[in-house]
């Protein structure tokens, strides 16, 4: 059968929730071509409303434990797309696993598949917003395809959580100005370098010029996207695809438009009213970079409380639809905590800390809850017990000795905050501000 057809056998098994079937259609479209465009998105989509349906399985429980026996698999394997490959069976049973998202990102990348990986990267972001690691890696890799103004939001979101960076934030001043080719004249030059005279200044922009090449052929997708919704408007699977090209393509307007009238169209679409939701949380994100580069402190609080407001409304709709969702629950109560809403973070929270999908996140924004009520105590029994549980220190490790630290200090327990601290400081120098901290608290 013919690649096409199989997508579009896929898609039909999807609106029939055939999810099973639909799974194994889709795996084997990418098994034939791991770019397939959509391809990945539909499975990604699929596995977890798959998920949903059966609930909490046992086996969720032994994800940890298989996670250490795929480790060692995959350190046997050399080529990236048999590591892909790997990462797409964990994925099968685990499809909300940041862990699984960020291997398979990384191995498509490695495998040449650049355009999927930065959408499998995108995928993870969606899951863990603030995430340094997958932050970090969304702006490389763009940065790499010569993407600059798709890399610029992922770029001041890590300069909104590490403002001192001062690294970062040249880094991202660069990406920022090399997105103003079209209004220097470029396009209209006969060659790059009639534009400048000195030879590097010529070859900066011959890279500019690639970038271009690369937005066109998002571009060129796009049309592809629409031509297919014109075909079959009510279609949920390409509607979310055409709003997520419009997404990747920078026309956030048309995303948006373009679900709200689907979703008045097909009001009993969850995933369609879901990623209107995701939308308009972006919308108000890049509201808010633009005040706090504006410097507009006024503008910049009312902003935050009206996104505060808007997510407690929008995870709370979610978990009316999905209340065994325990990632629903989780950015649930990430919400009540933004909102300062602490008894109702706490409660939200410790219905999933058990999960081992969400647990240290848990934690740690227990910590953080228990802290901002003056309960300390309560705040050091998580962070304590969180970092038994995973001492190593990677991300979440560092950010749970972070914690610790910052309620040790609200103490007033400088020695131990010192201390801890240092246990960052020892790892990774550039982590926040843990230089600032130990410099501080070692006076």
């Amino acid at each position: 059968m013919a690649i096409q057809d199989l997508y579009e056998k896929a898609c039909d098994a999807i609106e029939r929730a055939n999810y099973d079937y639909a799974v194994e259609l889709l795996r084997e479209v990418l098994r034939q071509n791991p770019a397939f465009p959509d391809a990945r998105v539909a499975l990604r989509g699929t596995e977890r409303r798959r998920e949903q349906e059966r609930g909490k399985r046992i086996g969720a429980l032994i994800a940890m434990p298989f996670r250490m026996m795929l480790a060692a698999v995959l350190g046997t394997l050399s080529k990236p797309i048999k590591r892909l490959e790997v990462y797409e069976d964990f994925l099968k049973e685990y499809p909300s696993s940041f862990w699984g998202l960020m291997g398979a990102g990384a191995a498509a990348c490695k495998a040449g598949y650049s355009d999927e990986g930065i959408r499998i990267y995108q995928d993870a972001q969606r899951l863990k917003p603030d995430n340094k690691s997958v932050l970090r890696a969304l702006v490389n890799r763009l940065a790499e395809e010569q993407r600059s103004p798709e890399a610029v939001p992922y770029g001041e979101r890590l300069l909104a959580i590490s403002p001192k960076n001062r690294d970062l934030e040249r880094e991202v001043r660069g990406l920022q100005a090399s997105g103003h080719m079209k209004t220097s004249g470029m396009e209209t030059a006969k060659s790059f370098r009639d534009v400048i005279r000195d030879k590097d200044g010529a070859e900066q922009m011959e890279r500019e010029g690639r970038m271009v090449v690369a937005k066109s052929d998002m571009l060129a997708q796009v049309e592809k996207g629409e031509a297919a919704l014109a075909e079959d408007p009510q279609h949920p699977t390409k509607i979310l695809g055409l709003a997520n090209l419009y997404l990747n393509t920078d026309q956030l307007a048309k995303a948006r438009r373009l679900l709200l009238v689907k979703h008045k169209e097909l009001p009993d679409s969850f995933d369609i009213r879901a990623r209107l939701g995701d939308v308009q949380m972006i919308v108000y994100d890049q509201s808010i970079a633009t005040a706090r580069r504006e410097g507009d402190e006024e503008k910049l609080a009312e902003l935050q409380e009206r996104r505060t407001r808007f997510a407690v409304k929008e995870f709370e709709w979610r978990h009316e639809q999905h209340p065994t969702d325990r990632e629903v629950l989780t950015h649930l109560g990430k919400a009540y905590l933004d909102a300062k809403r602490y008894n109702e973070a706490i409660a939200t929270f410790q219905e999933v800390v058990t999960d081992p999908r969400f647990g240290l996140t848990s934690a740690r924004m227990l910590g953080q809850c228990f802290t901002a009520k003056g309960q300390y105590d309560l705040a050091l029994e998580q962070y304590t017990r969180a970092l038994k549980a995973h001492p190593d220190m990677d991300r979440e490790g560092k950010e749970l000795c972070y914690s610790l630290a910052e309620t040790y200090e609200a103490m007033g327990n400088g020695e131990d905050a010192l201390k801890t601290y240092k246990r960052i400081y020892s790892k990774d120098i550039n982590f926040m501000d843990v230089s600032e901290k130990v410099d501080a608290l070692g006076k």
